[in-house]
């Protein structure tokens, strides 16, 4: 079972207007076109069985919508996490109701939704989490497409000391170009790490090292899509030097007993 626990889609109408812009807006070109269908046909290619989405709202009107669209998109090969805004009214009343829809989850991006992670804001919410078995995926590091930077491992590090039974994973190995301090706050911490939009920017043998170091068992394979390819990545992944029993769990055992057992 290989699954890719950050992937992103769009409605068909806005993927065509929007993938295009940001792209554009990062400096890079966007793999596939952002729509549903478009993300299947990638994971029928790169021999996916089974895709998160990470669905990010920048505005809290747009939360409701976003959160019926992707539950409707959801399948047995495709599961949805839940959007969210910092400046939606009743924050545990959300998570509340996305659990009784059967989210697992819900994805906060620092940068987009300009907040801290450890913000004191968003602790009733990250308390009903934790009552919920459900699980929060993270931006984090810099996002090449927008100037701030609140997302470091240090936030991250003072999340975890807060709320210890918080389940979380760290997109881009817990901080895109900040794995230097990564390696020195989250590594060996009870913190889930995934591997989107890591391969090809980490030396592959710093990318090796840090996986290790921190253990495979809270390693996830992610991608990013359509930001990055699904196919390649994989390809990459399996080309270094893990043994089988380590990809098996970081390509999809791992996601499967996080969504099983909330741990």
């Amino acid at each position: 079972m290989i699954v890719d626990v950050h992937t992103h889609v769009f409605p068909d109408e806005i993927a065509l207007e929007v993938v295009p812009k940001m792209a554009a807006g990062a400096g890079i070109k966007e793999a596939v076109d952002g729509r549903l269908s478009s993300l299947v046909e990638s994971m029928d290619e790169a021999g996916i069985d089974i895709s998160w989405l990470q669905p990010v709202a920048t505005k809290p009107r747009q939360v409701n919508s976003i959160n019926r669209w992707v539950e409707n998109g959801r399948s047995e090969r495709v599961v949805a996490f839940g959007s969210f805004h910092p400046e939606c009214k009743n924050l545990p009343g959300l998570i509340r109701d996305l659990s009784s829809r059967r989210f697992p989850g819900i994805k906060i991006h620092p940068e987009y939704h300009s907040i801290e992670p450890d913000d004191e804001k968003l602790f009733p919410m990250y308390e009903a989490i934790i009552e919920e078995r459900m699980i929060v995926l993270f931006h984090a590091g810099v996002d090449i497409e927008i100037p701030t930077l609140n997302s470091t491992p240090d936030h991250f590090a003072r999340l975890i000391d807060r709320f210890p039974d918080l389940v979380m994973i760290l997109a881009h190995l817990g901080g895109f170009r900040q794995w230097e301090e990564v390696a020195r706050v989250l590594i060996g911490r009870n913190v889930y790490l995934d591997t989107s939009y890591v391969l090809g920017h980490l030396p592959d043998e710093d990318f090796v090292t840090m996986v290790r170091a921190h253990g495979v068992d809270r390693v996830l394979f992610g991608t990013d899509s359509p930001w990055a390819d699904q196919k390649n990545e994989l390809e990459h992944l399996r080309s270094l030097p893990f043994s089988e029993e380590e990809l098996d769990l970081i390509c999809g055992e791992n996601a499967e007993r996080l969504l099983r057992d909330g741990r």
